[in-house]
């Protein structure tokens, strides 16, 4: 039986984009939700302003589908010059 897939991905959003990126993820996590073998896909912000979805996937085998989504391509694309630093992602299973 294969593990649960749970994932941090990090944002690190300029200033003058932080409102507005925060609202474009909160937007696409609707769609993301509605992905095969989505469990969770929920945005936070941190109080450094930094945005964090945690998400988890019922396979990594499907999480890794999900990064050849459509809704991934469309967070790509909004991303462009928006961010600080590339976004970080970090993949984890359970100990």
């Amino acid at each position: 039986m294969s593990q649960n897939c749970q994932v941090v991905a990090i944002f690190n959003p300029k200033p003058e984009f932080a409102e507005g990126l925060r609202t474009f993820l909160t937007e696409a996590a609707v769609e993301v939700r509605t992905e095969n073998g989505c469990l969770f896909y929920d945005l936070f912000k941190d109080v450094d302003g930094k945005l964090w979805f945690i998400e988890a996937w019922s396979t990594r085998e499907l999480w890794m589908e999900h990064n050849d989504a459509p809704s991934v391509a469309k967070i790509t694309a909004y991303l462009d010059g928006k961010l600080l630093e590339p976004v970080s992602v970090h993949e984890m299973y359970a100990a």
